[in-house]
């Protein structure tokens, strides 16, 4: 979703509407302690959100701004080419001299660039909505999602943008929801950040990062996933022999996926199963010899999207044969539990990856066995769902029976149970 034509140009966006090359005078007091207390919006004329048929609307601040602060300080959407904006004291008024555009909502944004006559800036950027006949009341919410869990509380730096990447909205927001209302109808493009560093931009890979456009429903609904930019790519990290049928490749990051895995010594090691495992990739081998063997892999991709180029390592195999008997973890629902549907999926966890054909499970209540489907191939997680509605208030059993086994042949030591009650109410 973020790309550097978005991000490069989100961060002029930043420059320009944080004042990083703000211009204007500032007045120092003459004597006594200087003034560092920042002006803020007390009143609108007309009301927020009420009908500016007039073409007229008046900011009233809690000190007096200063006029040299108001180039680029101020946007206004949608766009108004024929206007006039004027301040006299703490009152700044703005005069729309075209038609506006009839049931549409426009939003006036008062950026960081407005300072008052001491030099003091706003607070954070802030929209104002007014209306142009009917007050329109689409909105976007969603929940924010930190990846870093020390983030969250943080201030996030929110900004809404048209489709065709005009400023409409811009705000601060602090917690885990968040909801932006009464907009015009349309897709909108979100960016957030956290600017950690308070240096009034985003920073790239300093700091967490979001953007993403709304599907342009009226009650549009969009998490905001700030997550750091990382332009680190994924390497081994190590190769773990495990037994002399199955290798361990460890990553210094998670892998979504990959192209092609070879491994070869004198001769090419017949490869049977891979799977990716967050920062892993677990392998299953014919019998590996205790010889020199070299892993290749080409096209690793990591969660962020970089991808590595080919990489190498060797490692020495082994003759050590898995014995160790597979094992369920745990279980989704967990035993003894109840499923609030009547045809629940069943979800096992395996301690050893188990061939999708050598699992065998069924189904009971009383004497009854209900039909199952398997949803899931050759791995450590296996689901199944039944065929048929579940009996209500009545309780059943999964049981996987004892000749299920794993990729080296070793079978489970006894059946195993999971009994759960499906209530729908």
């Amino acid at each position: 979703m973020t790309n550097t034509k978005y991000l490069l140009g989100f961060m002029l966006l930043s420059y320009a509407l944080l004042g990083l090359s703000a211009c204007g005078s500032k007045r120092n007091p003459t004597g006594g302690e200087k003034d560092t207390t920042r002006p803020e919006v007390l009143a609108t004329l007309p009301a927020e959100f009420s009908d500016i048929s007039t073409g007229i609307v008046e900011i009233s601040f809690s000190k007096p701004m200063d006029r040299n602060s108001l180039a680029n300080s101020i946007y206004i959407y949608p766009p108004v080419q024929n206007k006039k904006v004027s301040l006299d004291g703490s009152t700044l008024k703005i005069k729309l001299n075209e038609t506006l555009k009839q049931d549409t909502n426009y939003f006036v944004t008062l950026s960081t660039r407005l300072k008052d006559t001491r030099g003091n800036a706003l607070e954070r950027n802030q929209t104002l909505v007014f209306s142009s006949g009917k007050l329109s009341n689409n909105r976007v919410a969603g929940n924010i999602i930190y990846e870093e869990p020390a983030d969250n509380g943080l201030p996030v730096e929110l900004s809404l943008f048209s489709a065709d990447s005009l400023l409409v909205y811009a705000n601060r927001l602090k917690g885990t929801v968040y909801v932006v209302k009464n907009l015009n109808s349309g897709k909108h493009v979100l960016r957030s950040y956290i600017d950690k560093n308070l240096n009034g931009r985003y920073d790239f890979g300093l700091e967490p990062f979001s953007e993403d456009v709304t599907d342009g429903s009226g009650q549009a609904n969009l998490d905001v996933n700030l997550a750091y930019a990382d332009t680190s790519k994924a390497r081994i990290k190590s190769i773990n022999v495990i037994s002399k049928r199955e290798l361990q490749v460890l990553f210094t990051e998670p892998v979504v996926r990959f192209q092609t895995i070879n491994i070869s010594s004198i001769k090419p090691l017949e490869i049977d199963y891979k799977l990716i495992e967050n920062d892993r990739i677990s392998i299953l081998t014919a019998p590996m010899d205790s010889i020199r063997y070299k892993l290749s892999i080409n096209g690793v991709v990591d969660k962020k999207g970089n991808e590595t180029e080919p990489l190498e390592m060797q490692f020495n195999g082994g003759k050590k044969n898995d014995s160790n008997a597979p094992f369920i973890t745990h279980s989704n629902p967990r035993n003894g539990a109840s499923v609030n549907t009547l045809s629940p999926i069943l979800e096992l966890h395996f301690s050893e990856i188990i061939p999708a054909g050598a699992i065998h499970v069924k189904l009971v209540t009383g004497t009854d066995e209900i039909p199952l489907k398997q949803l899931s191939s050759t791995g450590r997680i296996h689901r199944f769902q039944p065929t048929k509605d579940l009996l209500n208030y009545r309780s059943h059993t999964l049981v996987v029976l004892s000749n299920t086994k794993d990729y080296s042949g070793n079978k489970l030591e006894k059946d195993y149970e999971l009994q759960f009650l499906p209530l729908r109410h």
